[in-house]
């Protein structure tokens, strides 16, 4: 899954990935507020995939449920950055996590949760002014 990741288009596969399995949960009677939708970032995915999802991640906000996005020290932040090291990828997490949130992504899944916080809150604070 990893290594050769395959879509035909990495945004509308998983789209109609998630109609199909939304279906398959409420059907079974799982109900609609315990339904949370992550993409998996880097889960079988290059850059340009990662890129894509991340780039139009509102897309899945006409599902109707909450978007969770696991963005912390992910690769394709090395892949931009060129820093392997998956401490050295903060400010990588920062930012994309800022971007998420401006998309309207409603959770974050990150490792700093201090620095990401504190992140969110100065911005916040700046584009009030």
């Amino acid at each position: 899954m990893q290594t050769s990741p395959k879509y035909k288009n990495v945004l509308f596969d998983i789209y109609d990935y998630f109609e199909e399995r939304i279906k398959h949960v409420r059907l079974k009677g799982i109900k609609h507020n315990h339904i949370i939708i992550d993409p998996g970032i880097g889960f079988g995915k290059n850059l340009k995939h990662n890129m894509k999802l991340i780039g139009n991640i509102s897309i899945f906000h006409s599902l109707g449920f909450p978007i969770l996005l696991g963005i912390s020290r992910k690769r394709f932040i090395k892949d931009i950055s060129g820093k392997n090291d998956s401490d050295k990828r903060l400010g990588g997490t920062v930012s994309s996590s800022l971007f998420a949130m401006m998309q309207g992504v409603q959770i974050l899944r990150v490792h700093d949760v201090n620095d990401i916080i504190q992140g969110i809150k100065v911005f916040k604070k700046l584009i009030k002014n």
